[in-house]
C-alpha cells in the first residue's frame, strides 16, 4: 500500500530548548541494559547519533524547570516486516529514570549567516559526548595534545577527539579546513563557566546559535531505547533503534523541525510525525513524533518509505514485554553473527600488547557485501573482539581505524590482482610494505593489515605487481 508523505522545505532556524591539512587531507574541508548482544563499539545506537546542524542566528539556550518527578519509562515496541528481530533493549538514567538536565555538559554551534548541513561553515563543540567512529581517521599532536582526525567522506564533515585539562572534547565541523580546526583545538577550553576561547578568530563570520549539543537536542534526554536488526550473517545489515525521551521541546513553532535533509511528514495514527535523512549520515533516516509527553525518534539505515511503514505500527510496551521478545529471538540472533574469521596478521607490539586483525564475510552469499574486519584491542586473550563492517563492493579498498591510542590501516583488493603490496608512509617515521595475502580460496579478496603507535598523520597506497597505484588514502 502506498504512504502518502508531504515535502516540506529544509526549515532556516531551528530552536532546541530544554525544560527539565593539511596532515595528509589536504586543506578542505550509567544505564541500566535488558539484554545486549554485545556488538562493536562502532555500533552503538546512541553513541551514533546524528550531529544535526542548525543554521540562522539567535542563541538558544536549555531552560531548567523543576517540575514534577517523570514517570518510569515506558518501551515502544515495533511489529516489524519478516526478518526483523529485536535485539537490544536499555533503559537510561538512575533507575530508569532521565537523567538529571542540570548535569548537561556544556556544548556550543557556530556557524556563518549561510550554514545548512552541508553548505557554507559551522562547528559543534561538546564536552563528554562521542560523535567521532575512528573511521578514515589519522592522529596528530597539537601542542601537547594528541587529536584523533576524522574525515567522513559521505557527509564531508570533520570530527576531531581529543582529551584538553582532563576533559574529553569533540568538535564535528563542515566547510573547516584542517588547519583551521588545529587552532581551535590550540584555542578552546572547559572551565566551571563552560566552554571558552583563547583566540576567537573564528568570530568574523561565525555567530553563537546553540548552547547545546546538536545531537543531544536532537534526542532529548533518552529513557529507553529498543533495536532491530536482520539476521543476516555476519553482520547487521539492516537495523533500526525506536528512543524514548522526555519531551524536552519548550517552543513548538521555533522548534518545529529538526534540521535534517530531505524533510517529508507522515502520520503515526493520529499524531503527525517528521522523517528525513540524516545530515551526518546520509545513510541514515530519522524520524520523529511525540506522544504526549513523550518523544519517540526513530533512526535505521532504511530507505525513508521503509522506516514509516514501520513506524506507522510503533506502539508502547512494558518491560516484561521486551523482556519476553528478547528471550525468544535473542539467541537466533547471537547464532546468525557467529561466522568464523579468518586471521590476516597476528603478533605483538612494541607496547608489549598482542595484536591480531581477521576478517569475515559479511553475506558468503554476496561477493560485493563487503566484510566485517575483527580487531583486536589491548587486554583481548583468545580473539579480536571488535567488528567493523568493511566498505562493500568489489574494488580495491584501504580503510583505516584510530582505536585505543593505535592507528590500524585494512586493505583488500580482488584475488585477480597479482602482486599486490600496502605502501604506508607516516609523517616522520620510516615507509612500510606489506604484501596482500590470499588468506582462503572461499573469499573473494586478499588482505593486509598494518597497524602503528605514534600519533601521526599518514599516507597509503595499493599498488600492483606491475607498479600500479589501484588506491590511495586519505580519499580526495
Amino acid at each position: 500500500m502506498a504512504i502518502a508523505m508531504k515535502t516540506e522545505p529544509v526549515p532556516e532556524i531551528i530552536a532546541l530548548i530544554d525544560n527539565d591539512g593539511d596532515d595528509g587531507f589536504g586543506d578542505r574541508a550509567p544505564n541500566t541494559t535488558i539484554s545486549d548482544s554485545g556488538g562493536p563499539r562502532w555500533a552503538g545506537p546512541i553513541a551514533a547519533a546524528a550531529l544535526v546542524a542548525a543554521v540562522g542566528y539567535g542563541v538558544v539556550t536549555f531552560a531548567i524547570s523543576s517540575g514534577a518527578k517523570p514517570a518510569p519509562p515506558t518501551f515502544y515496541v515495533a511489529d516489524p516486516p519478516a526478518g526483523f528481530t529485536m535485539h537490544i533493549a536499555e533503559t537510561f538514567g538512575t533507575g530508569g529514570s532521565t537523567a538529571d538536565p542540570t548535569s548537561r555538559a556544556p556544548a556550543e554551534l557556530w556557524a556563518t549567516a549561510d550554514a545548512t548541513p552541508t553548505a557554507g561553515a559551522w562547528f559543534a563543540v561538546s564536552v563528554g559526548t562521542h560523535h567521532s567512529t575512528g573511521r578514515n581517521s589519522y592522529r596528530t599532536v597539537v601542542g601537547d595534545i594528541e587529536v584523533v582526525v576524522e574525515r567522513d567522506p559521505l557527509s564531508g564533515q570533520s570530527r576531531l577527539s581529543f582529551t584538553k585539562d582532563g576533559d574529553g572534547l569533540e568538535i564535528t565541523a563542515f566547510g573547516w579546513f584542517d588547519r583551521q580546526l588545529r587552532r581551535l583545538v590550540s584555542s578552546v577550553g572547559v572551565d566551571s563557566s563552560g566552554i571558552h576561547y583563547g583566540d576567537k578568530f573564528f568570530a568574523t563570520d561565525h555567530k553563537l546559535i546553540l548552547l547545546a549539543d546538536p545531537a543531544s537536542a536532537l534526542l532529548g534526554l533518552p529513557v529507553a531505547l529498543v533495536g532491530y536488526a536482520t539476521a543476516v550473517p555476519a553482520a547487521l545489515a539492516e537495523s533500526f533503534t525506536i528512543t524514548v525521551s522526555s519531551d524536552n521541546i519548550l517552543d513548538r513553532t521555533r522548534a518545529a523541525r529538526f534540521m535534517l535533509t530531505n524533510t517529508t511528514s507522515f502520520a503515526v495514527g493520529d499524531l503527525q510525525a517528521t522523517i528525513g535523512r540524516s545530515a551526518a549520515d546520509p545513510t541514515v533516516s530519522i524520524a520523529q513524533w511525540h506522544d504526549g509527553q513523550r518523544l519517540i525518534t526513530m533512526r535505521g539505515n532504511l530507505a525513508a518509505q521503509r522506516l514509516v511503514a514501520i513506524a506507522q505500527t510503533v506502539h508502547p510496551g512494558t518491560g516484561a514485554t521486551v523482556k519476553k521478545l528478547l528471550e525468544s529471538v535473542s539467541p537466533a540472533v547471537a547464532e546468525a553473527l557467529t561466522v568464523e574469521p579468518r586471521t590476516i596478521v597476528s603478533g605483538m607490539l612494541a607496547d608489549g600488547w598482542g595484536w591480531a586483525i581477521q576478517v569475515s564475510p559479511r553475506n558468503p552469499d554476496d561477493a560485493n557485501a563487503g566484510y566485517l574486519w575483527w580487531i583486536g584491542q589491548p587486554g583481548d586473550s583468545t580473539r579480536p573482539t571488535e567488528t567493523l563492517p568493511s566498505q562493500a563492493g568489489a574494488a580495491p579498498s584501504i580503510e583505516t581505524v584510530v582505536e585505543h591510542g593505535r592507528t590500524y590501516v585494512l586493505a583488500k583488493v580482488p584475488r585477480s590482482v597479482t602482486g599486490a603490496q600496502l605502501h604506508i608512509n607516516p609523517n616522520g617515521l620510516p615507509s612500510a610494505v606489506t604484501r596482500l595475502l590470499d588468506i582462503d580460496p572461499d573469499l573473494a579478496d586478499q588482505f593486509a593489515a598494518y597497524v602503528f603507535l605514534e600519533p601521526v598523520p599518514f599516507t597509503a597506497q595499493i599498488v600492483d605487481g606491475s607498479g600500479q597505484t589501484l588506491v590511495s588514502w586519505p580519499m580526495t
